[in-house]
């Protein structure tokens, strides 16, 4: 194979420096390049370049991926400089010596006043057995990258995410088509359609009131459907259901029963209703009544009304008294007392 026309190599000061610098595990320190228009053939004999045009610190170092003995040095020249023609470049360390000397093809350099200017980057690469033995440092002030070199990154960049998107689709769609013939070829599929209609049914449930403890609801919350329940209600606090109404609520399946109570009696509302009870009572004579209903007094209304007659004039009392007695509870014996003075 023909050699190239345009290349780099390293100078015997070069060689001897890396090889020194393999036996001791140190790296060695790169520091600048310097540009020549002098058209040359690369020596390892060369210690220095003639005919010097441009001399700056090194803008990056790399090392590439396609073979990592390779080392990707790249040297800037901004646009404001300029009005040379480039025929070699050197790679120094900080020490200035020539560690690697190349020719580059025919390359002027022009500047703003003779009517163009462009920037220049030179890229150099070394090939060493060993990247890590180049060190490079950099002024920070001093390094610059050109509009070309940063879109010619940036679009490595994109094709380098292209790639791997690609490369990941594809070890998706295997692992898809992968685990598609195991579920066919399985019980799997079986147990993914009952984890469905499992998680279907916690799904539906959850829409309905299923409780094993308290809650307490703070916000409204609207039924579709009236909830149901046989349980009947026992105290103040809990909801009571149709059933509990026609059971205990006053003048449900209740008919109006006369009866004469006796004076100075406790009678117990024994039924599991309240019942309505209206007093009547009349007498010739004034009398003082008083009727309580769980040692608690009712109101008493009395009135009276005068007859003239042949034995003369004649006055009737009535007493007359509406109250409601609760149903009898297990708690609180509820009792109707009704005391009246004798006539």
């Amino acid at each position: 194979m023909a050699k190239s026309q345009y290349y780099t190599i390293l100078t015997k000061i070069g060689m001897a420096k890396f090889i020194a610098a393999r036996a001791s595990g140190n790296g060695i320190n790169l520091k600048s390049f310097k540009l020549s228009s002098k058209v040359i053939l690369p020596s390892e004999e060369m210690q220095s370049l003639e005919e010097l045009v441009y001399e700056a610190n090194i803008s990056s170092k790399s090392v590439d991926e396609s073979n990592p003995n390779y080392v990707n040095l790249m040297c800037h020249v901004p646009s404001d400089v300029g009005g040379f023609e480039v025929n070699a470049v050197g790679i120094y360390d900080e020490a200035g010596d020539l560690l690697a000397v190349g020719n580059v093809p025919r390359t002027y350099k022009p500047i703003l006043q003779e009517g163009s200017a462009k920037e220049l980057m030179i890229k150099i690469v070394m090939e060493l057995s060993n990247a890590s033995e180049v060190i490079l440092k950099l002024d920070p002030s001093v390094i610059m990258a050109s509009r070309d070199y940063v879109d010619a990154i940036k679009i490595e960049l994109e094709l380098k995410i292209e790639a791997l998107i690609q490369k990941y689709d594809a070890e998706l769609q295997r692992v898809r088509t992968e685990f598609s013939n195991y579920l066919l070829e399985s019980n799997f599929n079986r147990e993914i359609a009952k984890y469905l209609l499992q998680s279907d049914f916690n799904r539906e449930i959850a829409k309905y009131v299923t409780l094993s403890t308290n809650q307490t609801i703070t916000g409204a919350k609207n039924f579709t459907q009236l909830p149901t329940s046989s349980i009947k209600a026992t105290n103040d606090n809990q909801f009571v259901n149709l059933a509990t109404l026609k059971e205990q609520a006053l003048g449900v399946g209740q008919n109006y029963k006369k009866q004469i109570l006796s004076n100075n009696v406790t009678y117990t509302n024994t039924s599991k209703k309240p019942i309505f009870i209206s007093i009547c009572a009349s007498s010739t004579r004034t009398f003082l009544s008083s009727i309580e209903v769980n040692g608690v007094g009712v109101g008493v209304s009395s009135f009276s009304v005068s007859h003239t007659g042949r034995l003369g004039v004649s006055t009737i009392m009535y007493l007359v008294s509406f109250f409601i007695v609760p149903p009898n509870a297990t708690s609180n014996k509820i009792q109707a007392t009704i005391l009246k003075q004798p006539f």
